[in-house]
């Protein structure tokens, strides 16, 4: 937001959040209407607790509903944040090529890294924790390439996260998630 006050626009092409720290890069761009742009892509993530549902309010100004649309409970509010991609896959691409050339000590690793992010860069901005849900569910959890694969056959898409090793982004709705889950917990015994 300070760099639009300037008329100067961003275009992130990559992040990562690795260890302990978190980094962004983004191709600078000058001139109001890309700075409006830019603007446009901040926003804020509202979440609630209770029913894991999830979404977004796009502009620094949004309305925030106070209300859970699915359960009632009060939402919680995150922001305001960047609503807008957060890797441009073709410069991803580019990264894996640059890296192949390369003869780095944890080569593997950064494949790998690089991989999930590309497969991240069109996914939806927020993100499930299995393990998380299961314990709001108390139930064991479950493989998480299992309930990947089952959200993908019901037409959702499905991707792990870079950032947390437990972590899924998806399209589909809380419900759908939470059922999927419930479904693939091992039974107790």
């Amino acid at each position: 937001m300070m760099a639009a006050k300037h008329e100067i626009g961003t275009d992130v092409v990559f992040s990562h959040s690795i260890d302990h720290y978190v980094r962004a890069y983004a191709v600078i761009k000058y001139g109001a209407k890309v700075a409006d742009k830019s603007v446009q892509q901040m926003g804020y993530i509202l979440h609630c607790f209770s029913c894991f549902h999830r979404e977004t309010a796009s502009g620094i100004t949004a309305p925030l509903k106070q209300a859970c649309p699915v359960c009632g409970t009060k939402l919680k509010t995150a922001g305001p944040l960047w609503l807008g991609r957060i890797a441009d896959k073709n410069f991803c691409f580019l990264m894996e090529k640059e890296l192949e050339k390369r003869n780095f000590r944890q080569t593997r690793k950064l494949h790998k890294t690089l991989s999930l992010i590309q497969n991240e860069a069109e996914a939806q901005i927020t993100y499930y924790c299995v393990d998380k849900i299961c314990d709001k569910l108390n139930l064991p959890v479950p493989p998480q390439k299992k309930v990947l694969d089952k959200i993908r056959e019901k037409g959702f898409q499905a991707v792990l996260t870079h950032f947390n090793s437990r972590g899924f982004k998806t399209d589909a709705p809380a419900d759908i998630v939470k059922d999927v889950i419930t479904v693939l917990a091992p039974q107790k015994r």
